[in-house]
């Protein structure tokens, strides 16, 4: 597989959520700095170990987990890294939206049944330093086509060609999705959303992801307001959906 490669795809751009990427002058100090803090952090582990494919989940959906993952992936890129964002989520898929694609991108199923190969689905964000690979279309049986041969295959081939690879998940206590590809990653970051899930769901998260042999990395505390904390530091962070921020531009090579 050619790495960092991608072919071109016109797909009209269509309307999308707003999405606060930590990237631009215009971004909150703290906003950016969190996710810097996230990337050092992995940095540290990766200094004895090395960790290169990461799985993102959640306890219920929510909690922020694609935009901790697109982030992540434009932090860890502005270190000098090559790094790809896989759309795991073959029910709801997400990431389309946030960067404001079309749908008629190939995508992880056209892969997985072999009416596209990865060349083909691959989309460079070259302002941002990032490749993304959605999902594709909604099959009616997205654990089977997780869970099989293609889809490790898949993910082994992106940790050659990548130096990371993002998987964004579905949340692990509505399906077992996350916990099926986490046997495939070296380790997964659970996002929780502050004041959101019951502690009880959360706790489940972690339990489903242990009991099959995930190894979490850590807790990302997402949705946080700094601004109303009194005991926030330089490093505390909020998400602030108010703040608007320009579509990234994708380019084919």
């Amino acid at each position: 597989m050619a790495k960092a490669n991608s072919k071109k795809n016109n797909a009209k751009h269509r309307s999308s959520a707003d999405f606060l990427i930590a990237a631009g002058g215009d971004i909150p100090f703290n906003y950016v700095e969190a996710f810097k803090s996230l990337r050092t952090n992995l940095n540290f582990i990766s200094a004895t170990e090395k960790i290169n494919t990461l799985v993102l989940t959640s306890a219920i959906p929510g909690e922020g987990k694609s935009n901790t993952a697109i982030n992540l992936a434009i932090t860890l890129a502005e270190d000098n890294k090559s790094v790809v964002v896989v759309d795991c989520d073959l029910r709801k898929p997400s990431l389309n939206r946030y960067l404001k694609l079309g749908h008629n991108f190939k995508g992880v199923t056209d892969i997985l049944t072999g009416t596209a190969n990865v060349e083909d689905a691959l989309i460079q964000f070259e302002d941002l330093g990032i490749h993304v690979l959605t999902a594709g279309a909604v099959p009616p049986n997205p654990s089977e086509m997780l869970s099989a041969e293609p889809m490790q295959k898949l993910v082994a081939d992106l940790k050659e060609a990548f130096d990371y690879v993002i998987l964004d998940t579905p949340p692990v206590s509505v399906v077992t999705d996350a916990a099926i590809l986490g046997r495939y990653a070296d380790g997964a970051i659970l996002c929780v959303r502050s004041n959101f899930a019951p502690k009880e769901t959360v706790q489940l998260a972690k339990e489903r992801l242990t009991a099959v042999g995930v190894r979490i990395l850590g807790v990302v505390l997402t949705g946080f307001d700094a601004k109303n904390d009194a005991k926030s530091s330089a490093y505390s962070y909020a998400y602030e959906y108010e703040y608007k921020s320009k579509p990234p531009q994708k380019t084919d090579k």
